[in-house]
């Protein structure tokens, strides 16, 4: 019984901790980030009917429901940059730690900053298992997850706006793939249901 109560507690303070910086997160720069979201959707729409008017086919992929799940995906992405680059001052903080889990702690709190790095992917997966380019192959969706992490390092390196880290590469292409794998269940229950 206090086994139970121990890890009861444990997995309530560390659900508390992320659950504050998350709400801190998404109350401060959801409002921006539907902006930026949005003026990259139009962006996107408007180039992507510009090139390609005439081959009825490719521009049918981004109709409908395709249309709906790109707007969340770029609202997503705008999210993630404003949230991991444009949300911290620059020259803030520096450093490189390439070495594979060296973020990883014995201590509960210490764990924190791993855990918001897979929550923060999960989205990317679920996203990325249902637009068409993405669907099929789960290894594209992991690709993306892997440049899209290596970008926003070297942009935070870069920058000064955040620790390049091996550990945050490895753990949002994990989150990613758990948030495909999840995403993907999500749809088969839907489909079983409808």
């Amino acid at each position: 019984m206090q086994i139970s109560y121990f890890a009861t507690g444990i997995f309530n303070r560390l659900f508390l901790l992320i659950y504050t910086d998350f709400h801190t997160a998404v109350s401060s720069y959801l409002p921006s980030s539907v902006f930026l979201g949005s003026l990259a959707l139009v962006t996107f729409d408007v180039t992507y009917l510009l090139l390609y008017r005439k081959r009825k086919k490719d521009y049918r992929i981004f109709l409908g429901k395709n249309q709906l799940i790109l707007y969340i995906s770029f609202l997503y992405l705008a999210f993630v940059i404003y949230l991991t680059i444009l949300s911290r001052p620059s020259g803030s903080r520096t450093g490189v730690d390439l070495m594979p889990f060296a973020t990883i702690s014995p201590q509960i709190a210490g764990n924190i900053y791993a855990a918001e790095n897979i929550l923060l992917f999960l989205p990317f997966g679920m996203l990325g298992c249902m637009l068409p380019f993405f669907s099929r192959n789960p290894s594209r969706c992991m690709a993306g997850a892997f440049i899209a992490s290596i970008l926003i390092e070297l942009v935070q390196y870069i920058t000064k706006r955040g620790y390049l880290q091996t550990d945050d590469v490895i753990l949002n292409v994990l989150g990613c793939y758990v948030g495909y794998v999840i995403g993907k269940q999500l749809a088969r229950l839907i489909r079983g249901v409808v």
